[in-house]
């Protein structure tokens, strides 16, 4: 019989990650002589990798010729930032801990499917203590959500089927891609992403909401 497993995103699902995202993008912005925005603007760039995230912090350069050679700097710039900082402001969202045990506890199955890079995603989990219950993580180094790939990743190494699982984020690339991989999918409001009419099969306001609505598998 095959397993059942709770795949959960990283930013805004397990881990405020929001300063160190956004010090870290105006790094990019400052290498390419531009003013820091905002930690709230940065924030709402973030969900589609860190290509994406610094295309959308550097509007200024979309008209310039230069433009993919500039956005190419300032990312790279991200990433030396980002390796260096990632946990340095990085934590678990409250009753994250709990609600991981308690699932496991039910047993589920826990891994992770994120569009941040692997790297920055084993030192978030090993200095947040989250990867004592996370069997297995997939970054978005090459498939990003929401590729359904990228939550096949996870249920293949765990041995769990997809219909029995659940996919849980703060992002509509999140539901977009574990109801295309054919698991039920949970959309939590105490992150930073955005829902934008994707469907989701439930909806938690806490983390502690979690292991009330998921049961057991």
């Amino acid at each position: 019989m095959m397993r059942a497993a709770v795949i959960l995103d990283l930013d805004g699902t397990l881990v405020d990650s929001r300063t160190d995202l956004a010090a870290s993008a105006n790094a990019g912005r400052a290498a390419l002589g531009f003013a820091p925005l905002p930690d709230a603007a940065i924030t709402s760039f973030v969900g589609d990798g860190a290509a994406r995230l610094i295309e959308r912090a550097t509007p200024e350069v979309a008209s310039l010729p230069a433009s993919a050679a500039l956005r190419e700097q300032a990312l790279a710039a991200f990433r030396a930032d980002y390796d260096r900082r990632c946990t340095a402001t990085t934590f678990p969202y409250a009753g994250i801990d709990q609600a991981l045990q308690r699932l496991a506890d039910a047993g589920w199955l826990l891994g992770v499917a994120t569009n941040k890079p692997l790297g920055p995603t084993r030192a978030i989990l090993a200095a947040t203590g989250l990867d004592r219950w996370i069997g297995f993580a997939h970054g978005g180094d090459a498939i990003r959500k929401p590729d359904p790939a990228a939550i096949h990743s996870v249920l293949v190494p765990l041995g769990c089927a997809a219909a029995a699982s659940w996919m849980v984020g703060d992002h509509h690339t999140d539901l977009i891609a574990g109801q295309a991989a054919g698991c039920r999918t949970l959309f939590c409001t105490w992150g930073f992403g955005r829902r934008e009419g994707a469907h989701a099969d439930a909806v938690a306001a806490t983390p502690a909401e979690l292991p009330e609505i998921l049961g057991r598998p």
